[in-house]
């Protein structure tokens, strides 16, 4: 039997009493759905592939921004070809301090807040014409926000800054509605509570199991059983935050029959219980 708790599922952001991380990375990208418990600013300088994020897909090119609020389910998948220059400019930030911080800036802090509500909508934005004035800023705030304790003076006026560069509107996702795995991914949020059977998602899709597993893996580059996995640990989550039911409830809930099971896989993946994850929550 499968063991559905291979992959990571929640990148841990090891932001302690800071409120925000800035790196530059170069190569690699995690490859299975996850989220954070932060808000994420990816910035693409080098690289092309797609985005997976709220049952849609986004063109992954140079240029591009994505705001990934806390708890956003989300998967970048880099082309095979450039995966060894695939280069971007990663900042989480506390969205809680940071709100604080722009709280004097009341036309900033409402757009803040509206990008970094919990579980809400990932926004991605074309800056490709703004390359000249980004790259500049990012050379100037990496060595004041990449050290260990980075001045919250100096956090607010980056956001400040990248925040005047956003347009308006963010861009739209590309029409893949009729994709077999966008399918799937609604199956699974109206029926991820019940007891997974392939052959009942297979029969209701009108696909036989081979091909359907085929078919999402080769356009999700994972396991059908990985993104239920992934799917239920974040709803688990957002019970725990937002109700006081028993953890055994909450497993239930979420699909799982066993209570045991689903601390084990919620400890191996999220670094502590359920119980201490509610405890740890901010109020």
């Amino acid at each position: 039997m499968k063991n559905l708790c291979e992959p990571s599922l929640l990148e841990l952001i090891p932001l302690n009493d800071r409120i925000a991380s800035f790196s530059r990375l170069y190569a690699n990208s995690i490859r299975y759905h996850h989220w954070h418990q932060c808000l994420e600013l990816l910035y693409v300088e080098e690289g092309y592939g797609v985005v997976m994020v709220d049952k849609q897909q986004y063109t992954m090119r140079p240029g591009r921004l994505f705001v990934f609020p806390p708890m956003s389910l989300h998967k970048v998948m880099v082309e095979e070809r450039v995966r060894d220059s695939y280069r971007r400019t990663v900042m989480h930030l506390d969205p809680y301090a940071m709100q604080q911080l722009l709280a004097p800036f009341p036309v900033r802090h409402a757009r803040f807040a509206s990008l970094s509500e919990r579980a809400g909508r990932t926004r991605v934005y074309d800056l490709a014409d703004k390359r000249a004035q980004l790259e500049p800023l990012f050379v100037h705030y990496e060595p004041l926000l990449g050290r260990a304790a980075c001045e919250h003076e100096d956090v607010a006026c980056f956001v400040l800054h990248l925040l005047s560069l956003l347009p308006e509107k963010a861009d739209a996702p590309a029409q893949n509605h009729n994709g077999l795995s966008t399918q799937v991914m609604y199956w699974i949020e109206e029926n991820y509570g019940r007891k997974f059977e392939l052959a009942a998602l297979a029969s209701e899709l009108n696909r036989s199991r081979s091909y359907l597993s085929r078919r999402f893996q080769h356009e999700t580059g994972e396991q059908i059983h990985d993104y239920l996995m992934s799917f239920r640990l974040r709803k688990a989550c957002e019970l725990l935050r937002q109700q006081t039911c028993s953890v055994a409830e909450i497993a239930a809930r979420v699909g799982f029959s066993d209570t045991t099971y689903f601390i084990s896989c919620f400890r191996k993946k999220l670094g502590e219980t359920p119980l201490q994850y509610r405890k740890n929550q901010p109020r």
